[in-house]
């Protein structure tokens, strides 16, 4: 899951729910490999924004898109007739833009060190 992804990739999705999924579940990996947030089934993805948010000290603004981009996903999921994204390019630029706020995050917490940037 090292690769750098970009908006143009996640927009080769054709199917919304396919697109949601998919970020989502690389904001998890990136959250849960380079953030030390906890993994596991009792563990959601809102609680792992909150840890990376107090252990690494991220912005409002980006805990509020990936708080945007989780609610998405959930709705997506649980909500019966919630079965298409309002804006498929608003959220894979939205993702695209998170992933790249938390690389920069890593960067200057680690230098040049960092393994997915």
């Amino acid at each position: 899951m090292g690769t750098v992804f970009s908006t143009n990739s996640y927009l080769q999705y054709k199917n919304d729910f396919e697109l949601v999924i998919r970020a989502t579940k690389d904001l998890e990996h990136l959250l849960e490999t380079q953030f030390g947030a906890p993994n596991g089934k009792t563990v959601g993805l809102h609680d792992k924004i909150t840890h990376a948010e107090q252990t690494a000290g991220l912005s409002n603004d980006t805990v509020r898109k990936m708080r945007r981009l989780v609610t998405i996903r959930n709705r997506m999921v649980h909500e019966h007739g919630f079965n298409a994204l309002p804006d498929r390019t608003q959220f894979a630029k939205s993702y695209d833009s998170v992933e790249q706020e938390l690389k920069d995050v890593l960067k200057n917490r680690n230098g040049s060190s960092c393994v997915i940037c």
